[in-house]
């Protein structure tokens, strides 16, 4: 992703001491589909946001990325998206057949003067759509009879490591409020690495089964260091990319928290973030191809995002235990992750994930 929406992500998780998940991938696709149907500053907002220049662009865009997620080799990856809209409209023929070509996705009608009514069919679509694992993106007070429409997004991860943490253990992990005893896990492997000096930062990448999807963790060497890493990328996102070129297959004593995350977002905070204001204003949306018989704007835009990181994994391969012998790998020696980080899933290069982590939780 090289619009802006990408670099907002940054902006996005630096809530201070806040424990933090959201999908730059999946709240990027409700834009695409908006800019099916948009035109004037709206179009050119949402294009931007995207990173492409053309409306004739987005199928070719969006296609092959939606296509290259749907079987991730080791991995469980729901994506949910859906355009409510008034049920007193008519969705343009040509935006739904675009929409649901390009996204496999439509845009429905809903009952928007019966907000606890609304409410609980968007709650049970989003569950049935992520394995029963998010529940309650909205609530009745999120919606009016005066709502217009609303983008709802949901997102659900869990993976399988390449290589299994066989170990867990209790071990003291440093949050803001103090020194918390926590489940680590450990393992001893070749992993890509790097000690990052430009961010004073310890990088490594732990590779999913499949190898095309991998669990990111940037651990400032400093252990308060945190915030002064999220202001450096949020001026200089190109410096994350710098540090994932320079990662090189290293011999790691790693250890890193168990935890469970779970975050709800207003996207129309990150979407203002990133420039597209158009949107939402209720007098001139520029969402002018969406509906036959008049134009609607975005009322409300919403994320729930659900992460497990756990030991299970598949079985190491037999040929593991000798290759880490091989002299020619460097030795990081023990990487102890103890302290907030900040990580990132990649699927298919693709950031699917952004996040912080100050307390492990795991309920």
């Amino acid at each position: 992703m090289k619009g802006k929406l990408s670099k907002t992500f940054f902006l996005a998780i630096t809530q201070p001491r806040q424990n933090k998940v959201c999908s730059p991938l999946s709240a990027l696709l409700p834009l695409g589909k908006l800019a099916l149907g948009a035109d004037g500053k709206s179009l050119e907002e949402l294009l931007a946001a995207i990173g492409i220049s053309k409306k004739s662009q987005i199928q070719d865009h969006f296609k092959p990325l939606i296509q290259g997620l749907q079987y991730l080799p080791g991995v469980r990856l729901d994506i949910a998206n859906r355009l409510y809209v008034a049920q007193n409209v008519h969705i343009d023929r040509n935006f739904a057949s675009q929409s649901k070509e390009i996204f496999d996705a439509s845009a429905v009608k809903l009952e928007f003067q019966y907000p606890t009514y609304a409410a609980e069919e968007i709650n049970s679509w989003v569950s049935s759509q992520t394995n029963y694992m998010i529940h309650g993106i909205v609530s009745a007070s999120d919606i009016t009879p005066s709502t217009s429409m609303l983008l709802i997004n949901a997102v659900y991860f869990n993976g399988r490591w390449k290589e299994a943490f066989k170990k867990v253990e209790n071990r003291i992990f440093h949050t803001p409020m103090g020194r918390q005893m926590v489940p680590m896990m450990r393992r001893k492997g070749i992993y890509n690495y790097t000690n990052f000096k430009a961010l004073n930062a310890k990088i490594i990448e732990i590779p999913y089964v499949g190898e095309k999807a991998s669990f990111i963790i940037v651990k400032p060497n400093a252990r308060e260091g945190l915030a002064v890493l999220l202001n450096q990328l949020k001026l200089a996102p190109e410096l994350l990319d710098t540090a994932i070129a320079k990662m090189t297959e290293t011999i790691v004593d790693l250890i890193i928290p168990k935890f469970k995350l779970e975050t709800t977002s207003n996207l129309k905070d990150l979407y203002e973030q990133a420039e597209v204001k158009q949107i939402f204003n209720q007098t001139d949306s520029g969402l002018t191809g969406i509906t036959q018989d008049g134009v609607l704007y975005v009322s409300s835009a919403k994320q729930k995002a659900f992460l497990e990181i756990h030991q299970h994994g598949a079985e190491a391969a037999a040929s593991s235990a000798v290759a880490i012998t091989k002299l020619s790998y460097q030795s990081a020696g023990v990487v102890d992750v103890d302290r907030p980080f900040l990580f990132f899933i990649l699927a298919n290069s693709h950031q699917l994930f952004s996040g912080t982590l100050y307390y492990p939780l795991l309920t």
